[in-house]
């Protein structure tokens, strides 16, 4: 980032008296979590239909 970008940036922090701090690795962890969960609960479910399906065929 050039030197002129720095200062602008925080001039407006100063002025807005907070700043914000955003962890993209956090959010992109989180997000891949999030996405396997999701694999993993629609493929156990699939899966649990399946053995009762076959269940209920031998029956």
């Amino acid at each position: 980032m050039c030197k002129m970008c720095k200062g602008k940036n925080n001039a407006l922090v100063e002025k807005s008296g907070s700043s914000l701090n955003i962890d993209v690795t956090k959010i992109v962890k989180y997000v891949c979590i999030a996405g396997v969960m999701i694999v993993a609960i629609i493929f156990g479910t699939r899966c649990y239909l399946k053995m009762i399906n076959k269940d209920k065929e031998l029956d």
